[in-house]
């Protein structure tokens, strides 16, 4: 009996898990085909943003404790797996990334993601971004690791714009000048060389007009088998070539 139990628990755990979750993932994730999903994350993130600035009474407090307990029961109800992938497969020679829905820095269907629009000339990408008390380190600036994460989106589609991809293997980051939030941070990376299948990428920010951080990275391009829209699974993803 101990050992039917056993295998009724990893059956359980095999459809969801890691694992048999990704394998419901059919269908292409599409970020135009899902506007109400992106309504839904738009609402939960000004949510998040709220919430961080908050200045309730602890009754009002209590009722809108309530009321987004309420919500996150029923969206757990539905939360059994997504149907899409991780990858729009239009993001290929257009204008904006879409590149991953489900960014934590650009995913338009993740309401943690800071909804960055990426987009790109040639072969160098750029973004605008205009960050608040979320991502707030030190009073009034933006914090250290939130601009790390920035980069290494940014510097990752700018590999992509050559059509290649693959994981980060060095990021560095040079922080020149503290970064204010509520002010217009204008990001651009591009590839500065490459040398078989290691990228060397750099980018930088301005803020006011002056570069406030520059940023260097290594990538390690996936092999030419794995270029495809299925580029993100990571099965065998190497470090190093």
């Amino acid at each position: 009996m101990g050992d039917s139990r056993g295998r009724r628990a990893d059956a359980g755990e095999a459809e969801t898990g890691p694992l048999g979750r990704s394998a419901k993932r059919i269908e292409p994730a599409r970020v135009a085909a899902h506007p109400e999903w992106c309504r839904l994350a738009r609402a939960i993130r000004r949510q998040v943003e709220a919430c961080v600035e908050l200045d309730a009474s602890d009754p009002l407090s209590r009722q809108l404790a309530d009321r987004a307990e309420g919500l996150a029961r029923e969206l757990e109800r539905h939360a059994s797996g997504k149907r899409v992938g991780l990858v729009d497969p239009d993001h290929v020679g257009g204008a904006v990334m879409h590149t991953l829905p489900f960014s934590p820095i650009m995913g338009r269907l993740n309401p943690a993601s800071y909804g960055i629009e990426i987009r790109t000339d040639g072969e160098r990408v750029f973004c605008e971004a205009r960050l608040g008390e979320v991502v707030e380190g030190a009073t009034g600036l933006v914090h250290g690791g939130v601009i790390a994460a920035i980069y290494d989106e940014l510097l990752a589609a700018a590999n992509m714009c050559r059509g290649t991809g693959g994981p980060t293997g060095r990021l560095s980051i040079r922080y020149r000048k503290p970064t204010p939030l509520h002010e217009s941070l204008e990001f651009e990376a591009w590839i500065d060389r490459v040398d078989g299948r290691k990228l060397f990428t750099r980018g930088q920010c301005r803020a006011r007009g002056e570069v406030v951080s520059e940023a260097e990275a290594l990538f390690i391009a996936f092999s030419p088998d794995r270029r495809g829209t299925e580029w993100h699974l990571n099965e065998d993803a190497e470090r190093s070539p």
